[in-house]
């Protein structure tokens, strides 16, 4: 593990202090949320929930090839033990997410068929 030295704000100080050895989980996680592919299957979600879609378009979604990918690699390195934590986190967001829409997908498909 490398030692690096920061400046930060006061106010910031007693909170890093409680944190004591979870500062790296928590900058690994941070810096995880701020990956690109992460962000960009919600913007794809949202995007979706914004345009107010028909059912049809609901069904239809996928997402990305990029974030299709991310999720495969990070489900291929999960079944080897491979994960960081912060990975296994940004996995479980993805699982969560998809989930979601599956619920919207299922209530689309249901207005379909009536």
């Amino acid at each position: 593990m490398a030692t690096i030295t920061l400046n930060i704000p006061e106010r910031l100080a007693p909170i890093i202090d409680e944190l004591g050895d979870q500062l790296p989980l928590v900058l690994e996680m941070g810096v995880s949320r701020l990956a690109p592919i992460s962000t960009r299957a919600y913007i794809e979600a949202v995007d979706l929930l914004t345009q107010e879609p028909s059912p049809e378009a609901f069904i239809a979604f996928r997402f990305s090839d990029e974030v299709e990918a991310r999720v495969s690699e990070l489900l291929a390195r999960s079944s080897g033990d491979e994960l960081s934590l912060a990975e296994e986190i940004e996995l479980d967001r993805f699982g969560q997410l998809e989930e979601r829409l599956q619920l919207v997908k299922a209530r689309a498909l249901i207005e379909l068929n009536r």
